[in-house]
């Protein structure tokens, strides 16, 4: 590239362009004014110059260094702003993931524990019913007995005395255990919870209350002999 120069009294200005002939021009003009301007020596003269241009050169190169150092600048700032938009929008985008994620988990959540609550609502009702269930038989199997007892406490008794009964009453044995309902068989059927022994399996079905003292019958057990 051909270089321009013009001397003037406050000093060396440098100027980039032009073809060969301007600048043969433009060194002629820079002998012709700066041996009017500062008249020296020719070998002072040709010294001068090489250092002024390089100085102006490298003016320029610190210059040109400071814009492509600025432009990088620029670009590296450019890139980070949009790199931090582009982390800022994937950020948002897994936050609402994120965030739908979560609220299926707490709904999971929730209905299981819903469920786990009414299984251990279950579990208690089922606890209390088997318990229930549990103390009736037992009640139920110590009536039971007792009744069992009394029967054969009673059949011992009136085996003492059924010589006498009938003498004195003029009635078979068999008459003080038939049905007071249908007076025509056995008495098998214990009412609850007056425990008299006073009806048959037939009557039994039938009957809300006992027949002997009219207490509403609960429940009724068919003794075994």
């Amino acid at each position: 590239m051909a270089i321009q120069a013009h001397i003037s009294n406050s000093g060396l200005v440098v100027f980039g362009g032009g073809c060969q002939d301007d600048n043969a021009y433009g060194f002629n003009n820079l002998r012709c004014n700066h041996a009017n301007s500062n008249p020296e020596s020719p070998t002072d003269h040709h010294l001068s110059i090489p250092h002024v241009i390089s100085a102006q050169f490298q003016n320029q190169r610190i210059q040109i260094d400071h814009y492509l150092n600025t432009q990088n600048e620029r670009l590296r700032m450019a890139l980070q702003e949009q790199r931090r938009r582009q982390a800022a929008l994937l950020a948002r985008s897994y936050e609402s993931k994120i965030q739908s994620l979560l609220e299926q988990r707490d709904d999971e959540i929730s209905r299981a524990g819903r469920r786990k609550m009414e299984l251990e609502e279950c579990v208690r009702r089922m606890e209390m019913e088997r318990v229930t269930w549990q103390r009736f038989a037992q009640e139920s199997e110590a009536m039971a007995a007792s009744l069992r007892t009394r029967v054969r406490e009673a059949e011992a008794e009136d085996a003492g005395s059924c010589c006498v009964e009938r003498a004195r009453e003029g009635e078979p044995q068999s008459r003080k255990m038939v049905c007071r309902c249908c007076n025509s068989r056995e008495s098998c059927v214990i009412m609850l919870p007056c425990r008299h022994l006073c009806s048959c399996r037939d009557c039994d079905a039938f009957l809300d209350c006992c027949p002997v003292c009219n207490v509403p019958k609960k429940a009724s057990l068919e003794a075994l002999f």
